[in-house]
């Protein structure tokens, strides 16, 4: 509006009223301000720790023979063909039976969704690139499948004999150590 058309009184009362609204406004916004950690503070508990849900051996099995997990690893104890190397070994990775007392569920997965995290150095696992030769597969498999898999692969036996015809596998937090093989390539 402008000042010169309007009356001075009408002018100090709209311009009260402004203020007013902006100050009702800050104020409103400062109370909401207040209360928003109580709404928005839910922070993570302080014992709290991932913890990988169970799933089916059987299955797993089905989504390694899916992805052909066997054309790169050996799994003693199943029927699955050898692995060739061809002209380059790296493509070959460890074999997989003896990898259950080396590493937690967690490692598995990892290994699955970003082979890249960790490559065991000298086993020319390592690409041009820097990376992981094992490909992703995010696009390929669903979280469950990923679940299954990775407890089929502890449910693989040291011993060559493989267990991941049936049942569900309960998660394992034992790390026996980070020696041996990894099952990254």
């Amino acid at each position: 509006m402008n000042q010169s058309r309007m009356n001075p009184r009408k002018w100090r009362l709209a311009s009260g009223l402004t203020v007013s609204g902006l100050l009702l406004a800050a104020v409103g916004i400062a109370s909401w301000a207040q209360q928003a950690p109580e709404h928005g503070a839910h922070g993570t508990p302080e014992s709290w720790k991932f913890s990988w849900p169970a799933g089916d051996a059987a299955v797993g099995r089905e989504v390694f023979i899916k992805l052909e997990c066997y054309t790169c690893h050996e799994v003693k104890g199943e029927q699955f063909s050898k692995p060739e190397p061809g002209s380059d070994p790296g493509t070959i990775g460890p074999e997989l039976s003896g990898m259950t007392p080396l590493h937690p569920v967690e490692y598995f997965a990892e290994a699955i969704i970003n082979p890249s995290a960790a490559v065991e150095e000298g086993k020319g696992y390592r690409a041009a690139d820097g990376k992981s030769k094992m490909p992703g597969y995010n696009d390929l498999v669903t979280v469950q499948e990923v679940i299954d898999l990775v407890t089929y692969l502890k449910s693989l036996k040291g011993d060559g004999a493989a267990r991941g015809q049936g049942g569900t596998a309960a998660p394992s937090d034992a790390h026996g150590g980070a020696g041996g093989q990894m099952l990254r390539h």
